[in-house]
Order: C-alpha cells, then sequence, then structure tokens
C-alpha cells in the first residue's frame, strides 16, 4: 500500500473499518528547505539550473574524503534530466580548472572533485535496460552516483545507498481537459505527501539529508497536503464504460470514492457515445461490448473491434500493444549519434504516417527474430520493444479466449434448443436454424483466423493493407480528427470547431493550434516543405488523427496518421445528434421535464427508440419508474432504481456465468 495513502479516507469510505499501521524501518532525514522566497510559478523557469547548483554544493561543501552516500535529484522529465547531467559535467569539469569551489567559483571547496570520481546517471521510464542496471549496481569504491531522476525513483523503484536528496518540488502530471477532450502533459508543483516520500528515500539505509528547492512557506501555502487522484485529473471514458458494462445505468449518481466533476463525467459519456460504444440512449452496444474486452485504452480498444470486423486484427494488435508502451524510438545521449539514429528510423517510416510505421517497425523485428543487436544497430529501444511483444501476446490470448468462449456459449444454446422443442416441425427448425448459424461462425471464424495470420512485412507497403488500418483507427480516433490549417504548419481539432458552446467542446475563437511532433513520419520542416530527413510530404495532407497530445510550450500530437475525412463519417454523423441535444447518454435528457412536473413516468423502449406520452413528447427514464403521486420522494425513488439496478446486473452476471 501506498505511504502517502490516506487512510482515514478509505476506511470512513468502507464503514469506518479499522486501520492498522506497520511503520518500516528508516533512520533520521534532515529537511532543509530554501531560503529564497520565490513562488512555485517563478521557480518553474529556473529548477533545472538550481538543482545542479545545489548537487555542486553537496559535492564541495557537504561530504568529506571518502564519505560514503550517493546523490538522488528529482526532476520532471527525460529531456530535463539529459540537460542536467550535461550542465554537471561541464560544472565539475570548470570547478577543477578554477582549482574547487562552487560551480560559479567562490570559496574554497573541503574536497576537489574530479569528472572521473563521479557517475553521473539518468533515470527514467524509456532509459534502456543496461543503463538502469548501472543505476542499481553497487557503486564503484572512491566514486559517487549522482542519478537525475523522474518520480520513478519516488514511487515505484528504490535505489541503494542514498544519503543525499534534492527535491525539485515539481512533477510532470497528465491533466484532462474535458472542454477539449485532450490529455496535457503539465509541469506542476508536487504535493506535500509526494515531498514528504521524496524525503524519505534518504533514510532508507542511513541518515540522509533533503534539500529542497523551495521555501517552507511554499511548503505550507503552494502544495496541496495530497497528490490529485488520477481520476480526477484524466478522461473517465474507460471508467463510465465499465460502469456500464456493470449495469450502472446512472454513472452520475454512482458513489466514487473520489467523486469526479459532473463535467468530466458528461464528457466521458459524450466520448463515449461518439466512439459507439454506448447508442444514444445510454445502453451498449455490440461494439461497447466488444471494447470492454481489451484492458487498453477505449479508443484502442475500439479499433480493434473495427479491426476485427474488415480483416486486419492481427496488425492492428500489433500498432496498439505498441502504442500501449514508452517511446521505441531510441534517441543517445550523445549529440553526435542523434543524426545517425534519425536516419535509421527514417528507414521504417510509412507515407501513412505514425501507426504504419510502428507496425513496420515491430515486424521488421520480428522477423530479425526479435533481435537483441537489430535493435542496438538501428536505434529502438529493446525494454520497449519487448514490453510490446508481451502486451501484443495478452491482447492475442484474449481474441482467441473470446473466439473459444463465443464457440462453447453457441454449443450449448444449439443444445437448450434441441431438448426444448417438442413439435417435429419446430425440431426441425431447430435443427436447421443452429446449422445456418454454425455455417455463418465458421466463416467468421476463417476470415478471423486469415486476419490474425502473420503477414510478410512487404505487405505493409500496399495502399490496401495500410488503409485497412487506418479505417479501423478511425473508427476510435474519429474524436480526434484534426484539420490542417490553410495557409500555416498547424492543425486544429475539428470536432472542437464544429461544436456550439452548448455542447461543452469550445468553438473556433478558442481553437488551439496542434503541431505535428517532430518525431513524427509526418513531421514537416516549416521552410523546406519536407521532412527533417529529405523526403517530401504529401500535399494534400488535410486530414489525420492522433493518438494524444502532449502540451509543453505548445500542443504537440503524438503518433499522427493521415485519414480520409470519409472513414470518420459515422463519428461525424454521432456529433451532429449529440450537439442537436438528440440523445439520453445518463437515461435522462437535459431539456426534459423533471420528475415531478410529471404525472406518470414513461418507460423508454430502446428497440422502438421510445415511447410518447399523451403530450407527444418523448422520455428517457428507461426502466426507471418514479412514482409522484403516491407522495412517494425522489430520493427513494432513486434508491430503488439504484438497488433495481445493482440487482438487474447481478442477474445477468448469473446469467453468463451459468452459460459459461
Amino acid at each position: 500500500m501506498s505511504a502517502t495513502l490516506n487512510v482515514t479516507k478509505f476506511s470512513d469510505f468502507f464503514n469506518e473499518c479499522p486501520i492498522y499501521t506497520i511503520p518500516g524501518r528508516t533512520y533520521p532525514v534532515e529537511i532543509l528547505h530554501s531560503r529564497d522566497t520565490t513562488k512555485m510559478g517563478a521557480l518553474k523557469s529556473t529548477y533545472v539550473s538550481k538543482c545542479v547548483e545545489t548537487v555542486m554544493h553537496i559535492l564541495n561543501k557537504e561530504v568529506r574524503p571518502g564519505e560514503v552516500g550517493d546523490i538522488l535529484v528529482f526532476l520532471t522529465g527525460q529531456h530535463e534530466i539529459e540537460k542536467a547531467c550535461q550542465d554537471l559535467k561541464k560544472a565539475v569539469q570548470d570547478s577543477s580548472i578554477n582549482g574547487g569551489g562552487d560551480a560559479g567559483g567562490g570559496n574554497q571547496s573541503r574536497s576537489s572533485v574530479k569528472l572521473d570520481q563521479l557517475q553521473i546517471l539518468p533515470l527514467y521510464a524509456s532509459l534502456e535496460l543496461l543503463d538502469q542496471n548501472t543505476i542499481f549496481g553497487s557503486t564503484p569504491r572512491n566514486m559517487r552516483k549522482i542519478i537525475f531522476a523522474t518520480n520513478i525513483a519516488q514511487t515505484s523503484v528504490t535505489i541503494p545507498n542514498i544519503r543525499f536528496v534534492v527535491d525539485s518540488g515539481f512533477v510532470k502530471q497528465k491533466m484532462y481537459d474535458p472542454t477539449t477532450g485532450m490529455d496535457a502533459l503539465l509541469v506542476v508543483p508536487i504535493s506535500q505527501a509526494a515531498a514528504t516520500q521524496r524525503s524519505g528515500r534518504a533514510g532508507r539505509t542511513r541518515a540522509g539529508i533533503c534539500f529542497r528547492l523551495y521555501s517552507r512557506e511554499n511548503f505550507e501555502t503552494e502544495m496541496d497536503k495530497e497528490t490529485v487522484p488520477e481520476i480526477l485529473r484524466t478522461g473517465l471514458t474507460g471508467t463510465v464504460l465499465s460502469l456500464k458494462r456493470l449495469g450502472i445505468l446512472d454513472v452520475n449518481g454512482f458513489e466514487f470514492l473520489d467523486r469526479p466533476g459532473q463535467e468530466e463525467l458528461q464528457a466521458a459519456l459524450r466520448e463515449l457515445y461518439l466512439v459507439g460504444g454506448i447508442d444514444q440512449f445510454g445502453q451498449m452496444t455490440d461494439a461497447g461490448h466488444g471494447m470492454i474486452a481489451y484492458p487498453v485504452n477505449p479508443l484502442l480498444a475500439r479499433a480493434l473491434v473495427e479491426a476485427e470486423k474488415i480483416g486486419c486484427l492481427d496488425k492492428v494488435i500489433t500498432i496498439v500493444a505498441m502504442l500501449s508502451v514508452e517511446e521505441p524510438f531510441y534517441l543517445p545521449r550523445q549529440e553526435e549519434e542523434q543524426d545517425a539514429a534519425r536516419e535509421a528510423h527514417a528507414k521504417y517510416y510509412h507515407q501513412s504516417g505514425d501507426h504504419v510505421t510502428l507496425l513496420n517497425v515491430y515486424e521488421t523485428w520480428r522477423d530479425a527474430d526479435y533481435s537483441k543487436d537489430w535493435c542496438h544497430k538501428n536505434y529502438f529501444n529493446l525494454r520497449q520493444l519487448r514490453m510490446a511483444k508481451n502486451i501484443r501476446s495478452q491482447l492475442k490470448d484474449i481474441v482467441n479466449r473470446n473466439s473459444q468462449n463465443d464457440r462453447d456459449q453457441h454449443s450449448s444454446s444449439s443444445r437448450k434448443d434441441d431438448g426444448q422443442k417438442e413439435q417435429e416441425k419446430e425440431k426441425d427448425s431447430s435443427r436447421h436454424y443452429p446449422d445456418r448459424i454454425t455455417d455463418r461462425r465458421r466463416g467468421d471464424e476463417s476470415r478471423s483466423k486469415r486476419s490474425r495470420e502473420e503477414m510478410p512485412s512487404s505487405s505493409l507497403t500496399t495502399s490496401s493493407s495500410s488503409r485497412s488500418i487506418l479505417e479501423a483507427f478511425s473508427q476510435g480516433y474519429g474524436i480526434h480528427l484534426s484539420k490542417k490549417h490553410q495557409h500555416r504548419p498547424m492543425f486544429y481539432h475539428y470536432l472542437a470547431s464544429t461544436s456550439s458552446p452548448s455542447a461543452g467542446t469550445g468553438t473556433s475563437s478558442t481553437l488551439l493550434a496542434l503541431h505535428v511532433s517532430p518525431l513524427s513520419a509526418l513531421y514537416m520542416d516549416e521552410e523546406r516543405s519536407m521532412t527533417k530527413h529529405g523526403r517530401r510530404v504529401a500535399r494534400d495532407l488535410e486530414w489525420v488523427v492522433y493518438h494524444e497530445v502532449v502540451y509543453h510550450v505548445k500542443a504537440v500530437m503524438r503518433y499522427v496518421s493521415k485519414v480520409d475525412m470519409r472513414w470518420v463519417k459515422e463519428t461525424m454523423d454521432r456529433a451532429k445528434i449529440f450537439d442537436q441535444g438528440q440523445v439520453w447518454l445518463n437515461h435522462e435528457r437535459s431539456d426534459m421535464p423533471s420528475p415531478k412536473d410529471s404525472k406518470t413516468s414513461s418507460s423508454l423502449d430502446a428497440n422502438s427508440g421510445g415511447r410518447k406520452d399523451e403530450d407527444g413528447e418523448g422520455r428517457a427514464n428507461n426502466n426507471r419508474t418514479t412514482v409522484v403521486e403516491g407522495g412517494e420522494s425522489d430520493e427513494q425513488a432513486k434508491k430503488k432504481a439504484r438497488l433495481a439496478s445493482l440487482e438487474a446486473a447481478r442477474k445477468r452476471a448469473l446469467e453468463r456465468r451459468q452459460n459459461q
């Protein structure tokens, strides 16, 4: 269990269950705050350089000759970490030339630190495994490790022999904006709980010291007591889909441990409807039931469902696996090698964009027998490719298991039908009908099997192959459709530009400029109208879909591919219906009269599109009955409806278990 968990909140949620605390073995840690009272907002632009200065201070002022103990520095991302490593190397070299002292000169040091006495190491999620092994290995004698790390060193791993911690006070967090439907990766101040956890890294094996680059006042007034729960800062589409699968119709009324905002829940319902996971009445569709089987992002799950229909499931599974890991493209830390890496990567670029490019990379690696040498030669991250291989195997197992369950369930249903029919005519019918179903199912299985078979990499260059793949992804990524600006090298989110303000997705006056990532196969040099590797980009580049948007200095689209507008027509049609208010996604319409204004309740027949009352107005209560004349309160009616919904979900689960 996390050391920063709010146990009181959990206890209260579960009827004040008892709490047991088992303390771990720790050593005392001295906390030193900065005397600088600069606000956190202003500190954001200087914390990298201040971290380097603090490390130099520790090396020159805090440690004695022969004293053991390594230094752990918390930064926010790969780019900053690599920069800090280079800056520290330069500072140490300059300090040695100048005869010691702090980075900028000044007082004489206790010990003259030389670069060959230090191991300056980065630590982030996409780091090569060999580099990570150096971090966790023992420190050589008369050497000192200085590790610049993301918060992976705060929660996921424990690095031995740390005596000094330098806490920048910042972390990168993914924040979801329901008005645009986009995630932004932002640098934000950490919480007080996270600060405590970081300082504890210095007291694992011996007494330590934590240097905080922020003042005590910053700690007490500008930092939240706890880290914002992930459910409050990420998209809820997957959560809402799971609730729908459990039969919880009123997701707005669900009792969350940390309740999301109404706007976030409505945005999730809207997104789920636009990709076809639920219909306009809030009921799960066949596509929605297919999506729930895959433990991946709902948009990726929707692409998998579509791929199975159009016969390219095996290839889309590969791409989904590649999208589910960190960056597989490896850029060396040495600048002189980076151009060679980019040239090596460019060999696998596909003219349609990044999704088929990822497929090219994986299948070429597969054809090379998953070679480690191939990854090294072509600058790909072996650890991430192996993770993608494992994820791909898991997804294939799910597909095979679902196919087997479908066959078993069909066989069981056929036997029940045969046993229940008594008349000869009905027996004949029951014999013929399952045969027809079986014939069709065999055909489906044959097509599904062909779609799952491995195909040679050369087939990737065919237009039909890439077209099918991108059509499948368009069903999931249609809500990420972006249109190129007519005169500038940028894009804008298409749905945001066409939606009304009432839809809560923004208007053309508030559009966010989107830029293609420099790592993309579609990245275009603004001056030469060519890619950075000299390959011309098609001038008809107009519509694209993206996997995600990362915002730092500007909004950057990651994993971008060209699409045909016709492939996202269904998504656009649903968007129009939504904007017209013709939906009941949570089983109630915003423009409907409240139950107390109605004399009788009405149920909605989803198959017929809804019943009408005497006034001709459609109702959307769908299996919920609110009695007004009997004197029952709205709260009691809601409670009954919730209990009925849970009971119905329980019965459906039992029926499914019996049929398996």
